[in-house]
């Protein structure tokens, strides 16, 4: 029996080293924006390992950006894909919040012929809250605004500051819903500075208050600095990818009238990731 159980533990241990370089080319594959990719190497790891949520999630996601790309026809056929491999994901583990927030927001965006429900949205935002309040109020806040229901979005997001005021992440999120909804930049700006001050290590404080300079037009030169300071990290996984630091960067360069230094970044910004359009539309203006 001890025989057994040490060969099935083997097994396994080989299956999940094998699946892992999958999962981690995968996500390389979604970085450079190629979604094909992605999903031949995210298939793969399903077929290795199907009880694996994160294989699971990470084929949702690819199905999902390429569903954007579509025609009509063909991405309600990935959509039904997307919502399926969610689904697994939560399925097999519950407690996965990453998979639970992706399904809100496909359930809160995707029409209701294609699988779309608020109903179905707010009962994953709830289980979301049970596990991590704080990703909760972001859930219930993304659906709030989808439903152009403003108000009570920036109350959930107030309330997780609240409840969590040395919260980078909860800082984060109010700047994001101040800049993105009521283009209020300075309220944003202050929350971002926070952010950084409370949790220093949150990076993706810094780069949001870069991409708040870059599309405020305003802040230009801390915005660069937070920038310059998110492009010398590595970002994980949900973190926002180096392509579009560079991006941004490019584009507060370009609002200083430093058209080589933003040609150079829209460039790099590029050849991270081809088919980031908004890269290869602003290399144009500054070329």
């Amino acid at each position: 029996m001890r025989i057994l159980t040490a060969l099935a533990a083997a097994l396994t241990a080989v299956s999940l080293s094998a699946q892992t370089p999958l999962i981690d080319q995968g996500r390389a594959a979604m970085a450079r924006g190629d979604a094909d990719a992605a999903i031949e190497l995210y298939e793969k790891a399903v077929a290795q390992t199907p009880n694996s949520a994160e294989a699971h999630f990470g084929l949702g996601g690819a199905y999902g950006t390429k569903a954007q790309r579509s025609g009509m026809f063909a991405a309600a056929r990935l959509a039904g894909k997307t919502k399926e491999e969610f689904e697994k994901a939560v399925a097999l583990n519950p407690n996965y919040v990453d998979a639970r927030f992706a399904l809100v927001e496909f359930y809160t965006i995707a029409p209701g012929f294609m699988g779309g429900s608020y109903d179905k949205a707010l009962q994953q935002a709830q289980e979301i809250k049970k596990r991590d309040p704080l990703m909760g109020h972001r859930a219930f806040a993304f659906i709030y605004s989808a439903q152009k229901k403003p108000e009570l979005a920036k109350k959930e997001l107030t309330d997780a500051v609240a409840a969590q005021p040395n919260s980078g992440r909860a800082h984060a999120y109010l700047a994001q819903h101040l800049a993105n909804a009521e283009k209020n930049y300075k309220a944003a700006f202050e929350e971002l500075e926070t952010a950084i001050k409370v949790e220093p290590s949150y990076m993706s404080a810094w780069y949001a208050l870069g991409r708040t300079a870059g599309v405020a037009g305003t802040n230009l030169a801390r915005g660069e600095e937070a920038l310059k300071k998110y492009l010398g990290y590595t970002p994980k996984e949900n973190e926002p990818p180096l392509a579009g630091a560079h991006y941004w960067l490019g584009a507060i360069y370009e609002k200083q009238g430093r058209k080589a230094d933003a040609k150079q970044s829209y460039q790099t910004a590029l050849k991270l990731n081809p088919s980031l359009k908004q890269a290869s539309e602003a290399l144009k203006r500054v070329s």
